[in-house]
């Protein structure tokens, strides 16, 4: 052997043929990993596995087939760690692996220095390593980047994503999974990103233990490709935004300020996806994942391309089956259609050829989503209605818009709006799933909440796959504070139809309502894939950062939404740069002392809001008075048909308000007592 090291080995280790071990480096999984040096003197990484980590024999040997399986496949792709060796000791195992880049501390006035933060400072090719720099050498992880470093810049982070994906790919493909994923478990050998730890890889279909790192682990546990790109999906959180990975998904409150931030904006959308607790709505495979960051790579929007993707594939359908629709509507004579007085479930076709073709379109549009297209959908159902004033499915359409965003250039949809769109659903498809959500909708406004419970399950059981009967019943059970029920209601609609953003908006409100603020945040997040201008979602997500105290996050959604909705935006960004001026001089109570300055603009209105800031401001004698003004004169959210008092217990606000008597009071006089006994006690 060449030169030997002069710090003498910290703890026994079984003897090595062929390799000197020099110094333990780190622990892996059920085993110690330790620089070594083998007969020619080549520095190598030495993992030795030993049998008394394991309860059982079978686990061990589980251990060994595992790296026996992955030896051979680990130099087959550079973007693995090679295993070089695997050798087999009296009650041990073993494998020698190429060594990662040493992460370079140096010596100065006698003590221990960070290094600084550019990576080709701190770091040194396992090649150029000198026997007098051995005593120090550390492994270069992205542990050690994240703890000098914090958030790396985007071009960096998607460097090592696209590393990293690589490597699950090859060996997902392989039919092994890695289980642990996180950065202490990525290395870097000449500055390229690679999983180590490899010990823990097993085949996908092996009877598992427990394995895995808190915080890292989908909620379905570990052991599957998807649970590694899971785990993959929180290491590149906290490596874009320098956050522990149990902060996911807030923000950093410096990403307006962040010079990438457009391009951490786009990796931040492949992240949801990767992280989204429901593993249905995550990436299938390492290589759907890597042709998003590859686009990234190459300067495209996946945002925008994933939302034209869903759209053409969905339009494209809904295309071909429109034009056979208005083909068939033009080459059968009315006599062989419907006729007045069928029996259809809203109604039967119009006679007008031209109304038809309207309504059929402007459905497609609003069946998915198309916002941007919401002026013409009302245009073209207002047509068809006069073409044809005695066609039920214009009106069919119009509950589906009206009662929910606002369409751009028109105003707020009004109560007489709303009563006239019911009024001609029950004239002119009576006892309808559409009639019946309209005339639920109806009492829930007046506050008759048993009625429209009542008409709400009518209509389900009318037509259970009325998408909007399921979704509009999970809004109302959400407002009664019942959002487990919610959730199930929900998850019919999207199972009817998967394409609708504004259900995982109302699948977000019901962990809202749970105050289960990082699923809520996620969710509004998905929304915002399928339409990025989104002004309500943005709305629920400034309310959730709010809740969890993240207030600069949420001002900067509450501007964004603000926008969206219409107003000037200079004088948005005036106000909101008066929010965050008063944040940053006088913290939370500050912003809503500032908010409280808002509301005097407003003398005669703006009751509810003036009772939420003054219980923030910690007078509850003065919140309860505005509380009750507000429900003396059935105020209205903006000018709409609906109050704001419908959603009084969404905002946590209220919640040690819970059980005082003035507070239950008012909950009774709405009506919510009856609905939900619970709210009572």
């Amino acid at each position: 052997m060449s030169e030997q090291i002069s710090t003498p080995v910290a703890r026994a280790s079984p003897s090595i043929p062929d390799y000197e071990l020099l110094r333990p480096v780190g622990r892996g999984a059920y085993g110690e990993v330790w620089l070594a040096r083998n007969v020619t003197g080549s520095f190598v990484a030495l993992k030795i596995v030993q049998r008394a980590a394991f309860d059982h024999d079978r686990p061990f040997e589980r251990e060994f087939e595992g790296i026996q399986r992955f030896e051979p496949i680990s130099r087959s792709d550079p973007s693995q760690v090679a295993i070089l060796y695997v050798g087999r000791g009296e009650g041990f195992f073993y494998y020698v692996m190429e060594l990662a880049d040493a992460w370079e501390i140096q010596k100065e006035e006698g003590r221990m220095q960070n290094p600084q933060p550019a990576r080709s400072a701190n770091t040194v090719s396992s090649f150029c390593l000198l026997p007098s720099s051995l005593a120090h050498y550390a492994p270069h992880t992205l542990k050690h980047d994240l703890r000098d470093r914090g958030a790396l810049p985007a071009d960096e982070c998607l460097s090592i994503a696209l590393s990293l994906t690589r490597a699950l790919s090859h060996l997902h493909g392989h039919g092994l999974v890695h289980r642990d994923v996180k950065p202490s478990n990525v290395i870097f050998v000449n500055g390229v990103a690679k999983l180590a730890d490899i010990g823990l890889v097993t085949s996908v279909d092996a009877t598992r233990s427990f394995v895995g790192t808190d915080g890292y682990l989908p909620p379905e546990g570990a052991g599957t490709p998807q649970a590694d790109l899971y785990s993959l999906g929180k290491v590149l959180y906290e490596m874009s935004t320098g956050s522990d990975r149990k902060e996911f998904p807030a923000l950093p409150p410096d990403i307006a300020t962040r010079p990438d931030r457009d391009h951490l904006i786009e990796f931040n959308a492949i992240i949801i996806r990767a992280c989204t607790p429901d593993a249905r709505q995550r990436y299938q495979t390492a290589e759907e994942m890597r042709k998003d960051l590859e686009l990234l790579r190459q300067g495209k929007s996946v945002k925008r391309i994933r939302s034209l993707a869903r759209w053409g594939s969905i339009a494209g359908k809904a295309a071909v089956a429109a034009a056979v629709l208005v083909i068939l509507i033009a080459i059968v004579p009315p006599r062989l259609g419907y006729q007045r007085g069928d029996v259809s479930p809203d109604g039967p076709p119009s006679t007008n050829e031209l109304a038809n073709t309207l309504c059929i379109k402007a459905l497609m549009n609003l069946r998915y989503d198309n916002f941007k297209g919401y002026r013409e959908v009302l245009a073209n159902l207002r047509r068809a209605i006069a073409l044809d004033p005695h066609f039920a499915k214009p009106y069919v359409g119009l509950l589906g818009l009206r009662s929910r965003e606002g369409v751009e250039g028109e105003p707020v949809t009004s109560a007489k709006e709303m009563h006239g769109i019911a009024e001609k659903l029950r004239k002119l498809a009576p006892n309808s799933a559409p009639a019946l959500c309209a005339e639920s909708l109806e009492n829930w406004f007046e506050w008759d909440f048993p009625k429209a419970e009542e008409l709400a399950k009518r209509a389900i059981r009318t037509d259970p796959k009325y998408e909007f009967a399921h979704r509009q019943y999970a809004s109302m059970l959400m407002t009664w504070d019942r959002p487990v029920e919610a959730r199930k209601e929900v998850e019919l609609s999207q199972k009817i139809l998967p394409s609708k953003g504004v259900s995982w908006r109302i699948r977000g409100h019901t962990y809202f309502y749970q105050r289960d603020y990082t699923n809520a945040i996620a969710t509004y997040l998905r929304t915002l894939e399928w339409e990025a201008n989104h002004q309500i979602a943005d709305y629920s997500l400034a309310c959730a950062y709010r809740a969890l105290g993240n207030y600069s996050n949420a001002i900067t959604y509450f501007e964004k939404a603000d926008i969206e909705s219409g107003d000037e935006p200079s004088a948005v960004k005036a106000r909101f740069e008066r929010d965050r001026a008063a944040l940053a001089s006088g913290g939370p109570r500050g912003y809503w002392q500032e908010e409280w300055n808002h509301t005097k603009e407003y003398l005669d209105g703006d009751f509810y809001r003036k009772a939420e800031i003054q219980f923030r401001l910690g007078d509850t004698n003065a919140a309860i008075e505005w509380l009750n003004r507000s429900f003396a004169v059935r105020e209205k959210r903006d000018g709409t048909y609906e109050s704001p008092l419908n959603w009084i217990l969404y905002y946590e606000v209220w919640d040690p308000f819970r059980k005082d008597k003035r507070f239950i009071e008012l909950l009774n006089k709405i009506g919510f007592t009856k609905v939900n006994p619970r709210l009572k006690e």
